[in-house]
Parts: C-alpha cells; structure tokens; sequence
C-alpha cells in the first residue's frame, strides 16, 4: 500500500508534491496526525483529498497522512480506525457493497459533491443507444468493455450490465483509469468503436465528445452523491477537522475544472492552491 506523508518539520518528496506547509516540531506536537484515504488513480478522488488535506494543514494547523489504496482497503480503513477518514464514497449505489458491510463502524457525514452519475459511454458517432444495442455490435467493439482498476464499484456494475442485458460476447477488460481513456482517445482518433466504463464528474466529458448509453434497467442507478465518511472517534480525537469535514463541499463544476487543469500538465500543487486562494469566502464557511 503506497503511502504519502505530511510530517512537520521534515520536508519529504510527497509532502512537497502535495503542496501542503510545515510548522514548527513544537506546534506540530500539540496536534494530531489526520490519515486521510483515497485512491490515487481516481482523480476526483485524488484532488478531493488533497484539497481537504492542504485546508488541514494549512488552515487547522495538523499534520496530514494521506494513505492510497484501492476501493475496498479504503472503506476498511476508516472503520478499523487505520485511517481517520476519507472523501470518496459513491453512494448510494456504486460503492453500496462496501457501505453495506461497514456502515455501523464509520460515520456517514453526508455528501461533499451531489450530482454523480455512471454508466457506459461510447463516442458520439457510434450509432448505438442502449447498453442492450451492444450485443449485436459485439466484434466491432472487440467483444470487451473497457474498464478501470480492480475493485472499483463501477467494474462491479459492469458485470451486472453485462448479465443484465445479455451481453454474452462481452468481457470486462479491467486496466486504470489513465489506460482506459488513452485508449478511449486513440479510438476517437482513429474513429473506431469504443465502449468503456464511465463516469461524473470526470474530466474527459470536457475533452472528448462522447455520450452515455441508456440504462433502462437501472443498473449503474439514478445518479447520486460523494459522500465524507470518518471514523467515530474522530470527533473527539479532532472536533475541529471532524466540523470542517461535515462542512466541507464543491459542485461537480468545480472539480471537473480542477481534474482537467491536472489532466492538462498542472500539477496537483498548484491547481489546489489555485482553488484555495480563488475561492476565500467558500474556504472560510467550511471553517467558521
């Protein structure tokens, strides 16, 4: 499991990649680390947390541990108490079997980005509608639907489509999300036929012109919401970073602009502090 590290008073790689500042080892002491989890590969989750961790350090003065892992470790983590909280839970639908199994042991505070939605996406000059229209289009599409990581909720949905809508000649091919769309960019490029796993917000509705395939049968659900979820001790163990989580909140708008400024060569660094500094008044009402 790979790790990234803010300790105060020693600068290490991570913690100068992730932008976050360095106090004093005597103020450092006086406050307790925050493990934050995420999935690195996700890039709204990537930059959600390191904006939330940048406001902690930054703001509330504590020394920040962010732990990446995939999906399920995650939501683990935060109900062992190995990690203290994390900003990526899809519900109430794509990581259901997760929250499911866990939720007695965390604390659910609520959506930090509402207007989610998943599904499987083709290019626009692909004349197919439906997730059902695929099957008959099966060896034009390589009998595969192209997905990302390995435990992600939406590859677990895309199994279920598959059955659902008896797609018999189809196979999931799980990669990441920076393999699945170079290939979905190399497939426009060459105007051949593509389905992969998608979702929002995601950077690539900016950059590709692509639409969703309907899902009548609601397997990849209505739509939904990005939710903060924390260990029960937190509360006491931070109240303060505990009230900043339950407060904090984007819109899909603004994280998508962030995910394409990264997609586009800036670093997480500089896109955070870029946002933070734009926006003074929605950082100070995730405070006060």
């Amino acid at each position: 499991m790979k790790r990234m590290t803010f300790f105060l008073g020693s600068l290490t790689l991570a913690a100068s990649a992730a932008g976050l500042s360095f106090l004093p080892a005597a103020q450092a002491a006086s406050k307790p680390t925050i493990k934050l989890g995420y999935v690195q590969s996700w890039p709204s989750s990537n930059i959600t947390t390191h904006l939330a961790a940048n406001i902690i350090h930054k703001r509330l003065h504590n020394p920040v541990q962010l732990i990446a892992s995939s999906a399920g470790p995650m939501f683990e983590a935060v109900a062992s108490g190995h990690s203290d909280g994390m900003l990526t839970a899809w519900l109430p639908s794509t990581h259901k079997t997760y929250y499911q199994k866990l939720w007695m042991k965390v604390v659910n505070l609520g959506p930090n980005l509402t207007g989610t939605r998943l599904g499987l996406a083709v290019p626009k000059y692909v004349p197919v509608n439906t997730i059902s229209g695929l099957e008959k289009h099966a060896s034009k599409f390589d009998d595969r639907i192209v997905g990302v990581g390995a435990g992600a909720g939406i590859n677990m949905n895309t199994k279920k489509a598959i059955k659902a809508y008896g797609l018999k000649h189809y196979h999931l091919q799980t990669s990441s999300t920076a393999a699945m769309t170079a290939q979905l960019k190399r497939a426009i490029s060459r105007k051949k036929w593509i389905v992969v796993t998608a979702w929002t917000p995601m950077w690539m509705w900016a950059k590709f012109d692509i639409k969703y395939l309907k899902d009548p049968k609601n397997v990849y659900g209505k739509g939904g919401h990005i939710n903060t979820l924390v260990n029960p001790k937190l509360i006491t163990k931070a109240p303060a970073v505990y009230k900043f989580l339950h407060r904090f909140t984007l819109t899909s708008a603004q994280l998508q602009k962030m995910m394409l400024s990264v997609k586009n060569g800036h670093s997480i660094k500089s896109v955070v502090a870029k946002f933070v500094q734009n926006h003074p008044k929605q950082v100070k009402s995730w405070l006060d």
